[in-house]
């Protein structure tokens, strides 16, 4: 008997998130059924590279049927430039999560992705960074927070090198959060 869970990757862009789940997901006892994608984007050549089935789509009716179809136990968004409908949010509840490169909430919201989270860590003067793995909810960044890892601020860091740091911690935070979560899943 398989119990290995399925999860859903979410992604709008070159997908090196995803290739993080792909590549740990038989250490993590989870497998990446579905990449869905809201545009066209290297994700889904990395999903196809790797034999994933994948939906491009805007269309939350035929995304959250297909979801249904492959069995889906949770959504991962990495990356995922869009906002997810609140019908969505609540039928999923607690089975969609995103992680977000800041300690949450601090540097959270709509507009606050990629490069310029570590831009407004920096101009805050903030000494300690990090990634947020938590909930999606109807609210930008505003669902219940799962698990976080911190990065020092060193007094050389660029927006990219800072990026570089936290990215290498949401690799690590990640895959051991999904596992957590589906085992949570799978015990009720």
């Amino acid at each position: 008997m398989n119990t290995t869970s399925h999860i859903a990757v979410f992604a709008s862009g070159t997908g090196t998130t995803l290739q993080t789940l792909i590549d740990e997901q038989l250490q993590h006892g989870y497998h990446v059924a579905l990449v869905v994608a809201n545009r066209d984007c290297s994700a889904l050549a990395r999903a196809q590279n790797a034999h994933i089935p994948t939906l491009l789509s805007k269309d939350w009716t035929e995304i959250d049927q297909t979801l249904t179809q492959h069995d889906i136990q949770l959504v991962v968004l990495a990356g995922f430039l869009a906002i997810i409908p609140e019908w969505i949010c609540h039928k999923w509840e607690e089975r969609i999560i995103n992680i977000h490169p800041s300690l949450l909430p601090k540097h959270g919201g709509k507009g606050m992705y990629g490069i310029r989270v570590q831009e407004a860590v920096l101009e805050a003067g903030d000494t300690t960074a990090g990634c947020t793995v938590h909930y999606v909810s109807a609210e930008v960044d505003g669902g219940s927070i799962i698990a976080q890892t911190t990065v020092p601020v060193l007094p050389n860091d660029t927006p990219d090198t800072l990026s570089q740091r936290v990215q290498q911690a949401e690799k690590l935070l990640l895959p051991r959060t999904i596992a957590t979560i589906l085992h949570n899943i799978t015990q009720h």
